[in-house]
């Protein structure tokens, strides 16, 4: 009859035990760090949140956030091109791919 109590009483120091080992934090920075992920590569947050159902969905829209702030704000570039956005690098056009040669017979 008090082998039940016994484990009880056993379980409830390592009822918090994510909260001190950090692993409740590693799992929101992770859930952050997909939606601004989905945000850079132009997925809404929904399409985000089915693709990543054992995330959690507000950490994820919290991330796709930051990352539609950064955009907006010209801190970062989608498209990925070279230099920073703003600056002359950025704004210039695309160098043209030279042409290619015929094949030789």
């Amino acid at each position: 009859m008090r082998l039940p109590y016994l484990f009880m009483l056993l379980a409830l120091p390592l009822a918090g035990c994510d909260q001190l080992t950090g692993a409740s934090d590693k799992a929101v920075a992770d859930a952050e760090a997909v939606g601004f992920a989905c945000r850079v590569s132009a997925k809404t947050p929904e399409d985000c949140m089915k693709e990543n159902e054992a995330r959690s969905p507000a950490d994820i829209l919290d991330g796709w956030k930051r990352a539609d702030e950064d955009i907006n704000s010209g801190k970062l570039d989608p498209t990925m091109r070279k230099g920073v956005a703003g600056t002359e690098a950025a704004q210039a056009a695309p160098e043209e791919a030279p042409a290619k040669t015929p094949p030789k017979k």
